[in-house]
């Protein structure tokens, strides 16, 4: 077992409706309904990784609007999220509210990270989050919320290349990494593994797909260093999902990706790639996979 851990095998999606209701009494703007909801894929490791959420910011036309999010089951302000109960395309209101039509230029999540931790083999380990702490994460994603229209937005906080275990003290380190998603504007791929790739690779243990931007894109580790610039030469992917047996198939599922093309490639040394550094993996061949917004694209590897 990994000394703590040294990197998460982790999406978590914060998902955001927005629509709009009819404007009236000559409101030229009209106004319209914010959804945010939340939800994640497994990670290796962990038995839980909880986030305590407060309120968010909207910087839009009516200036800075402050949603505060609520406990749904006993009405106090704020709300702490097990992640990890989040799967497979499960998700959790995050907060609902009524918002002016017009340009947003972001958005900024304020979490409470003294009610927030990670639990690793029945013990809690706190978070640090020295970019967070005083004024939350704020998301330079700008979108239109049309008068009656409708927008919807995902967020993917991906703890994969957020979460990184110091070594010098009992705190993780939390540096978010969120990609912001036009919903309609994205698709899936789903895939199925040869079982005797995975044999040849090493195992179970440790399996993920990664996604690369582009097709015959190079197949690279995470690598997103604490003190220094990410490397020029460095191909991060996009996206990651973990490997599942059901049904006697060995299957994985990446959403939430926008429409274009895509490389995909098998690791079973996901439980061994650290953000903090550059680690070498043995990938499968590799496949090229289209998106197409709407749809969900065949993405199996085989031997």
């Amino acid at each position: 077992m990994l000394s703590k851990i040294q990197f998460f095998n982790f999406l978590s999606i914060l998902f955001i409706s927005i629509g709009m209701t009819a404007c009236g009494g000559g409101n030229v703007q009209g106004t319209g309904t914010l959804e945010i909801g939340i939800t994640d894929a497994p990670v290796d490791s962990a038995e839980a990784v909880v986030i305590h959420f407060t309120e968010a910011t909207l910087h839009g036309p009516d200036g800075n609007t402050i949603v505060p999010v609520i406990d749904p089951v006993t009405g106090d302000p704020g709300r702490s999220i097990d992640l990890l109960q989040l799967q497979g395309g499960m998700w959790t209101g995050l907060f609902t509210d009524v918002v002016t039509a017009g340009q947003y230029s972001w958005i900024r999540l304020t979490l409470d990270l003294t009610q927030s931790y990670i639990q690793i083999s029945g013990q809690q380990y706190a978070l640090r989050c020295t970019s967070c702490e005083n004024n939350g994460y704020r998301l330079n994603r700008s979108f239109n919320v049309a008068t009656d229209g409708t927008m919807a937005l995902m967020l993917d906080f991906d703890l994969r290349k957020s979460i990184t275990d110091p070594s010098s003290s009992l705190d993780y380190i939390l540096r978010p990494t969120v990609r912001v998603v036009e919903i309609a504007a994205s698709g899936v791929i789903m895939g199925e593994i040869d079982s005797t790739l995975i044999a040849n690779l090493g195992g179970f243990t440790g399996c993920s797909v990664y996604a690369f931007a582009g097709n015959d894109a190079l197949l690279d580790d995470v690598y997103i260093p604490i003190d220094m610039a990410i490397p020029a030469e460095q191909n991060n992917p996009i996206s990651t999902a973990k490997v599942v047996y059901e049904n006697n198939l060995y299957q994985y599922t990446l959403s939430f990706l926008p429409a274009g093309d895509y490389t995909v490639a098998l690791t079973c040394d996901a439980d061994m790639d650290s953000a903090a550094t550059d680690d070498t993996l043995t990938f499968s061949d590799p496949v090229n996979v289209t998106v197409i917004a709407g749809e969900t694209s065949n993405g199996d590897i085989n031997l």
